[in-house]
């Protein structure tokens, strides 16, 4: 009996080791997923790396832009700067277009891809780049974006209607966020100027804390929360920024004088 329970424990590690083994290479386990699978975004990662890479050069325009817009709460100070601005674009031949135009035109096509692609409802896929609501907020803002930057700079550079050569910089502008004699239409205006710079602070935020993740420059969870408050203070600089710069073009004491000027 001895000797019996002697063998027995003699052979029970190698039994253990056929049995792990056994148990790692069965057919039934091998088709299990992994654990983890993390972000799901498959063959569209390519698109979705180029449309954040775009995303970033254009978070650095819109900070420029909403900063110079910012500048018009004093007349004078915008006037300067815009024009240093141009005669600066002139000596730069093909700026606005590389620099500008193209980067948007692709923002725009890669964005319209992946939403075609994957839908604007909630329940897309499994995402470790802020879970599904700020997924989901992120497609809707960029859509709202889209509809919101055609009319705008349509009515900006003049193509809506014609605006005098003869105003200033500042009184164009002002024009821009009172396009219409009708008082009920400019105030529908300058509500959906305000929104489309809230849901534009939200976008380039939030893209930027995503697109971070997305090409590794953040890898674990404190590098992800750091990379959060930075969005956050991100956001709320864009927003308070921009609103800032709607209320010098939209209410400050200087409207009604640079509208009287601006022959309709």
């Amino acid at each position: 009996m001895e000797t019996n329970q002697e063998d027995s424990a003699q052979t029970t590690p190698e039994a253990d080791s056929t049995s792990v083994a056994a148990c790692k290479h069965h057919p039934l386990l091998q088709a299990l997923p992994a654990a983890n699978s993390g972000c799901k975004c498959g063959k569209l990662r390519p698109p979705r790396k180029l449309h954040a890479a775009v995303g970033l050069w254009l978070a650095l325009f819109v900070t420029l832009h909403f900063a110079i817009c910012l500048t018009g709460l004093y007349p004078r100070s915008y006037e300067g700067t815009v024009g240093q601005l141009h005669r600066s674009i002139a000596n730069l031949p093909g700026a606005v277009l590389f620099l500008i135009l193209i980067p948007m035109l692709v923002q725009a096509g890669s964005g319209l891809y992946l939403i075609a692609k994957e839908g604007v409802q909630y329940n897309v896929k499994r995402c470790d780049r802020g879970g599904k609501l700020r997924y989901f907020l992120q497609r809707w803002t960029g859509l709202v974006m889209l509809a919101f930057l055609l009319p705008h700079v349509a009515i900006m550079r003049g193509w809506w209607q014609s605006q005098s050569a003869e105003s200033g910089v500042f009184a164009r502008t002002v024009s821009g966020f009172h396009p219409w004699t009708s008082t009920l239409a400019n105030s529908i205006t300058v509500s959906l100027l305000v929104v489309g710079i809230l849901v534009t602070a939200f976008h380039v935020a939030n893209g930027a804390w995503s697109g971070a993740i997305l090409w590794k420059v953040v890898k674990d969870e404190q590098g992800k929360a750091r990379m959060g408050y930075v969005s956050l203070a991100l956001g709320i600089t864009l927003a308070a920024v921009g609103c800032l710069a709607w209320y010098a073009f939209s209410f400050s004491p200087n409207v009604h004088a640079a509208l009287t000027s601006v022959a309709r």
